[in-house]
């Protein structure tokens, strides 16, 4: 029996691509700027869409210098406020869950509360849980989160369902520490064949509880 899921923010329940790239023109501007090969400037540009920066920084071996210019740009960033952000539309899915709701994201602490404050969407969870970047000595890594949360919530694995979009981040985790991994195929997502489960909408939760 489900009793709790865990829920991903960025291309799970906030349609990323409604806030375009000014709110991190900072960062792109940096990247842009630096001596790095163009092949590796559109791969970190491109996988700044769906990945922290710090896990993107260490995949492709960014030197440290650029990547300190980067975080403090990130660490700037903020949701325009002309910004029309929003969600896939159809998080009204989560209200009538009879589990626990738990938002995991990993992110600059402002721009991530910024992006929930902007989308009104935080009294759809129990508690979110936002993985900070602005100190990486401290952050904790969704591994550590959800080994917490089931520890502090007395809840078994098999009682979980971990929710989004990304296979090098919360699905991943999921799968390493056995718990079911639900992806959500929303645009521009790519089908991972490891997840338990693929879902286009969050309605699709409902059956997976039952």
């Amino acid at each position: 029996m489900i009793k709790a899921i865990i829920f991903d923010l960025d291309n799970c329940i906030f349609d990323t691509s409604s806030m375009g790239g000014r709110a991190i023109q900072g960062v792109k501007d940096a990247l842009s700027a630096s001596s790095l090969p163009p092949e590796i400037k559109t791969a970190v540009g491109q996988a700044l869409k769906t990945d922290p920066l710090d896990d993107v920084l260490r995949r492709f071996g960014v030197p440290k210098e650029l990547g300190e210019v980067m975080r403090e740009a990130y660490k700037t960033s903020d949701v325009p406020a002309d910004c029309a952000v929003r969600t896939y539309g159809d998080e009204s899915a989560i209200v009538p869950l009879q589990v626990l709701k738990i938002l995991v994201t990993s992110g600059y602490k402002k721009f991530q509360n910024a992006k929930i404050a902007r989308l009104g969407i935080a009294g759809l969870f129990d508690e979110i849980i936002v993985d900070v970047l602005d100190e990486p000595a401290k952050r904790k890594g969704k591994k550590v989160i959800f080994e917490e949360i089931l520890k502090a919530r007395h809840l078994q694995k098999s009682e979980v369902l971990v929710v989004g979009d990304n296979p090098r981040s919360e699905l991943g985790v999921a799968k390493e520490l056995g718990i079911k991994a639900v992806q959500t195929l929303r645009p521009g997502v790519v089908h991972w064949p490891e997840a338990d489960y693929h879902i286009a909408s969050l309605h699709e939760l409902a059956g997976l509880i039952k």
